[in-house]
């Protein structure tokens, strides 16, 4: 995964004089980064003007979209911590009968090594 730093700088009103987009007075720029795959390339990425208004936007979508991703791995994570105590449950009852189903003991190892859907 590449992380790049991103700065912002409000551009004076002397560059923009004669700019046919005046209003795009904000530029974003990015750090270089190194892709994965060239060892020792590094990719500089072009800077971006965008308005006041496209900037406020932008940081209300990224927060709403960062809300969605923490919603969905909590609910990720409730749902994995369910899984884990029904196999807990249903392994520690299989102990206490003394006589332990051997394909309910299989089934509970198999969903702790290989944690995909769960069939009941």
């Amino acid at each position: 995964m590449l992380i790049s730093r991103i700065s912002l700088r409000l551009l004076p009103s002397e560059e923009l004089v004669g700019d046919p987009f005046p209003d795009a007075c904000v530029q974003l720029a990015f750090s270089p980064t190194r892709p994965s795959d060239e060892a020792g390339a590094v990719a500089i990425p072009e800077s971006v003007r965008i308005t006041p208004a496209d900037l406020v936007r932008l940081r209300v979508e990224s927060g709403l979209a960062l809300g969605e991703i923490r919603a969905e791995m909590q609910r990720a994570e409730i749902a994995w911590r369910q899984q884990l105590s029904r196999w807990y449950d249903d392994g520690r009852l299989a102990v206490e009968a003394r006589a332990p189903d051997i394909s309910l003991l299989q089934r509970v190892l198999d969903g702790l090594r290989n944690p995909g859907p769960v069939s009941t």
